[in-house]
């Protein structure tokens, strides 16, 4: 193999394994976000149920009634202020093209690098275009920085640093190569 071709299959190589872990990334965040519509769901349903159960059976004294009424009133302004929903499903597509991308980049990783019907022009046209989709991809995604801080804080950046730093086997997976 040239090693102009090497050189490329050393970048998208990296270039891929970028794009995975953002769509992980991406996917996480959704999910997230769905996970606390839910949480709050739940939290607006039982408050609902406190307030009924005390209109019919008393369970607690009336002059608290208001506590589970301003709960759900609070939650209701909270997801139509933060648009929780539409944050859950933009991640979502994100992701969806995140990954429609990390395909295309095992394809080239394990077919055009490889591919003698090519000559080395042809195969940095192409990974010049999956470059291109790339920068374009990441200019009109959400942002997921905020999320991915805590996470870093959460999880420590030395464990971080570990997850994102393609190993030779990583590699190996990703070029359809094997040692």
């Amino acid at each position: 193999m040239s090693d102009i071709r090497n050189k490329l299959r050393y970048r998208a190589e990296n270039k891929a394994e970028s794009i995975c872990f953002t769509y992980k990334q991406h996917f996480a965040a959704a999910n997230f976000y769905r996970a606390l519509i839910r949480v709050l769901d739940a939290v607006m349903f039982a408050a609902a149920a406190l307030i009924l159960a005390t209109n019919f059976w008393g369970i607690m004294p009336n002059r608290y009634i208001a506590i589970p009424a301003l709960l759900i009133a609070a939650i209701t302004g909270y997801r139509r202020g933060s648009s929780l929903g539409d944050r859950a499903e933009e991640f979502r597509r994100s992701a969806r093209r995140y990954h429609s991308l990390f395909d295309e980049y095992r394809d080239f990783l394990a077919i055009t690098i490889s591919s003698r019907e090519l000559n080395d022009e042809e195969v940095m046209g192409e990974f010049d275009r999956l470059s291109d989709d790339r920068r374009q991809l990441n200019q009109t995604t959400p942002d997921a920085n905020g999320l991915w801080y805590r996470y870093i804080k959460w999880k420590g950046e030395d464990k971080i640093r570990e997850e994102i730093t393609t190993t030779t086997e990583t590699r190996e997976a990703l070029s359809g190569e094997h040692g």
